[in-house]
């Protein structure tokens, strides 16, 4: 356990259990009596109120009223957990404790460190990464995308830097994405962070050309790109049930009256017959026609298996 962690742990207990002696605590942390007094010394010159009493009878607990200061973590563990609070927003009955609590670590961090929360919240969302993406590089790209400030990106197995005029953030899939336009290419593109080893700031700002609507409609047809089929698909829906019932990252939504279709990319044709038939809506196969005769066998295939069933 770090030391950091260890001092945590520590006020868990003090919380838990007023009243806890030195050697208590000790033996629940793993260490030794002088190294828990020491914690609990350094935790009192952090602002945290610890009490103590001497005697067979005394110990330690937090004085009333006490609050734990949020600098009792460093500048990396503190954009950390302000990075997992942004990551909740958009999920259901997570924005307003997720959005007061950045505020409140907003409100009690050093100035230094405020710009760099602030650029945290212009990552756009479609769903929660799962594929490891180097912090630093994280925060970099977020507060050039804040300052409209070009980077230098060195992405692994490459020997040459890009220099890039970032746009937006979005994390969607299983990775976060930079949508930017290199040096001279004259386009955006979408540039997956868990590949970019380094990122710097250049303090300038290059010239690129009028951004996307939608940036998660952009990263999603970026990913569509090279997929073996392009799927097109007419819904007998409105435009706002179906995207809840479709994630971004899945499938783009284009709005068309009362009814809307649907575009994705796929390489297996029968996995999109099954997510088809998953969604329950009325659905009707504008392309492939491939696509169709799919969905002809999976229903033949459900009506042998199911016709003789008891209900």
């Amino acid at each position: 356990m770090t030391a950091t962690g260890r001092r945590l742990e520590l006020l868990t207990l003090l919380q838990a259990e007023p009243g806890i002696s030195a050697g208590a605590l000790a033996r629940r942390l793993g260490v030794t009596e002088r190294t828990a007094r020491r914690d609990v010394g350094q935790l009192r010159d952090l602002g945290c109120r610890i009490e103590g009493s001497a005697g067979r009878a005394g110990g330690y607990r937090l004085a009333p009223g006490s609050i734990v200061p949020a600098l009792m973590l460093n500048e990396d563990e503190l954009l950390a957990v302000a990075l997992g609070l942004r990551t909740l927003t958009g999920v259901p009955d997570g924005d307003t404790a997720a959005l007061t609590a950045l505020t409140k670590i907003a409100a009690i961090v050093p100035s230094r460190l405020r710009h760099r929360l602030g650029a945290l919240s212009g990552i756009a969302r479609a769903d929660a990464p799962r594929r490891a993406v180097d912090g630093a590089v994280l925060v970099t790209l977020a507060l050039a995308c804040r300052q409209r400030e070009a980077v230098r990106l060195r992405r692994r197995g490459e020997e040459r830097p890009r220099a890039v005029q970032p746009w937006q953030l979005v994390h969607a899939g299983t990775t976060w994405y930079l949508i930017a336009a290199e040096r001279d290419v004259g386009e955006w593109r979408t540039w997956a962070l868990d590949r970019i080893e380094r990122a710097e700031l250049l303090g300038t700002k290059l010239p690129a050309p009028d951004p996307p609507d939608d940036p998660v409609a952009f990263v999603t047809r970026s990913l569509a790109r090279g997929r073996r089929h392009q799927v097109r698909l007419r819904v007998d829906a409105p435009a706002e049930v179906v995207r809840r019932a479709v994630p971004a990252t899945v499938a783009e939504v284009i709005e068309d009256g009362d009814t809307c279709e649907l575009h994705l990319a796929t390489d297996e044709l029968a996995g999109a017959a099954r997510w088809i038939v998953s969604l329950r809506l009325d659905v009707d196969v504008i392309e492939p026609a491939e696509l169709r005769d799919h969905l002809r066998r999976l229903g033949a295939q459900l009506l042998d298996r199911y016709a003789d069933a008891p209900p």
